[in-house]
């Protein structure tokens, strides 16, 4: 099974809720020589690729039941699974991804620019293959040694509208084993992506574009009582409730304080 059996482009496994998401994306994808196996869910991932292991793994983030997030922590603790390349699927566009942290490989925008799905489905399979040849297993006495597995201290979604500013923020809270999902303006989704990923924090810079409506959203939410939301300023803010003049360390130790 797997790229050995799955025909000359290799099997990728769709995991999306939307029927039509798994429709366009079976076609494409059969056109271009891959044998499609498609899940609503992540269990029913789970089941589809323990039957027929995949090369690469397209991923909703936002689904019900199991959603994409835990999916992706039930495929990195399996050691059959472990190295099989990632892109995770999302319609939140700007969405950054620490993909390193969350265990994805790559992350495409919905609706799809094809080229761009093809060909990081293509180096996803690439290196799905090349991970399973004989040298790939070749292992020095280095790299035999049992490696640590980071602490996870939960995800934080940030939106800052200065780019320079929010990849610094996302190394300092990566640093200190946090996963960022960040982007440059609130979107609507938010909400929605935050009930999916279960931050434990979501910082929001006062200037950003759709900050205020997405304040007003989250205060309607029952999502508000379960985590931190902090809004900050970079510099001098009018308002009493904002984190003025915030730097990367301020908003890393109050991520980090306990609640």
């Amino acid at each position: 099974m797997g790229a050995l059996a799955a025909g000359k482009g290799g099997r990728i496994l769709v995991v999306d809720d939307e029927p039509m998401v798994r429709s366009t994306l079976g076609r494409v994808l059969t056109d271009e020589g891959y044998v499609v196996d498609a899940a609503v869910d992540g269990h029913d991932a789970l089941a589809l690729a323990r039957v027929a292991r995949p090369d690469a793994i397209l991923l909703d983030l936002m689904m019900p039941g199991m959603n994409g997030r835990q999916f992706l922590r039930a495929v990195r603790a399996d050691p059959e699974f472990v190295h099989i390349p990632v892109v995770i699927m999302t319609a939140v566009h700007g969405l950054e991804v620490n993909l390193s942290t969350f265990g994805a490989d790559a992350v495409v925008e919905k609706p799809f620019d094809v080229d761009d799905l093809l060909n990081k489905v293509a180096l996803a399979v690439y290196r799905s293959r090349e991970a399973l040849e004989p040298a790939a297993t070749m292992t020095s006495p280095i790299a035999d040694e049992q490696q640590p597995e980071p602490t996870e201290r939960g995800v934080v979604v940030v939106v800052e509208r200065d780019r320079a500013q929010l990849q610094r923020l996302d190394v300092a809270l990566g640093d200190r084993g946090f996963s960022v999902v960040s982007m440059t303006r609130a979107v609507a989704q938010v909400p929605r992506l935050a009930r999916a990923l279960h931050p434990i924090a979501i910082l929001l810079e006062e200037s950003a574009d759709g900050v205020a409506a997405l304040e007003r959203e989250l205060a309607d939410t029952s999502i508000v009582g379960a985590l931190r939301i902090c809004v900050f300023s970079r510099g001098p803010s009018a308002r009493g409730d904002v984190l003025a003049n915030a730097t990367d360390d301020d908003l890393v130790d109050l991520v980090g304080t306990p609640r």
